[in-house]
């Protein structure tokens, strides 16, 4: 296959973000949860090693999709990264002490076959390195418009509900950030003192800051299964969406193709719906919750 050091670098980097997600949620559960949303949850977090080790891992698995992405198109590498909700569900089971059943490795199969058909069925193109500021502006404005009002809603509800609107915001702020991901890499390659005198580098440091904190609220919202499956759709979306209309990455595809695409978005939906509706995953957390209640309860 071709960019073969991009898949295997997203694969890494998959691991190393499921690793991240399962030790930061573990820690949100112990901030009070009138930081959510804040810049002092992220201050409270920097206190606990437990998020720490995960915020490594996270640092980690950025570098290796912004190495991913250099040797290859956002429309290959996104979708991979995308498995980190496999590698996830199961790390989060085995910390608990708890044993897979046949729906979980079903959804696990799921997901993984559903990228697994992406990959040998697309073809996506490599694309431009440094598209013009205004196709940016196109993409970048209604994209962040969405997740404001994601957050907007989210913030106004509590537990399941709080937990998919704003893992919804932080999907659709980390497909943002790997689209300029790629492009900052592009610009750090061609001239380092140059790149830091670019618009992309400081609102790409921006979008992090944003991502990771919407992240950790959501987080400490309610369980993984509520809010990584709405992070795992959106971000390899809107990452593609964008590298098509801004890179033109197009992903070629024939009749032939698009079938087996459809199927793929089917076969991973259901892997998807089979993990989050998983009782086994789920009591994970209602038994954390009842030996850890929350500190401040969040408000309707």
């Amino acid at each position: 296959m071709r960019f073969g050091t991009s898949v295997v670098c997203a694969l890494l980097a998959a691991v190393m973000f499921a690793f991240a997600a399962v030790m930061q949620q573990e820690s949100t559960q112990t901030v009070s949860a009138d930081r959510s949303l804040s810049p002092g949850l992220l201050l409270d977090l920097l206190k606990r090693p437990q998020w720490v080790l995960g915020g490594l891992s996270m640092l980690a698995g950025f570098g290796l999709q912004a190495a991913g992405l250099a040797f290859g198109p956002v429309a290959l590498v996104q979708p991979i990264v995308v498995l980190e909700l496999a590698f996830a569900i199961p790390f989060g089971i085995l910390r608990r002490h708890r044993r897979a059943g046949l729906r979980e490795w079903a959804g696990i199969l799921a997901v993984m076959s559903g990228v697994a058909i992406f990959l040998l069925s697309a073809d996506p193109a490599k694309g431009v390195q440094n598209p013009p500021t205004v196709q940016w502006i196109e993409s970048l404005v209604p994209v962040g418009i969405v997740a404001t009002a994601c957050v907007a809603i989210g913030s106004t509800r509590h537990g399941p509900t709080r937990a998919m609107f704003l893992g919804s915001a932080a999907g659709l702020a980390f497909g943002v950030l790997s689209v300029l991901t790629k492009a900052v890499t592009h610009l750090l390659s061609t001239d380092v003192l140059r790149a830091f005198y670019t618009w992309q580098v400081y609102v790409a440091v921006g979008v992090g800051i944003v991502a990771l904190t919407v992240s950790q609220s959501a987080y400490q919202a309610g369980p993984l299964a509520y809010s990584m499956p709405f992070v795992g759709v959106l971000e390899p979306l809107v990452a593609v969406v964008i590298g098509d209309v801004v890179l033109g990455e197009a992903v070629r595809l024939n009749e032939t193709q698009f079938a087996l695409e459809i199927a793929a978005a089917a076969v991973a939906c259901l892997g998807i719906l089979l993990l989050t509706t998983s009782q086994t995953v789920l009591s994970i957390y209602e038994d954390r919750d009842r030996r850890n209640p929350s500190p401040t309860p969040m408000l309707p």
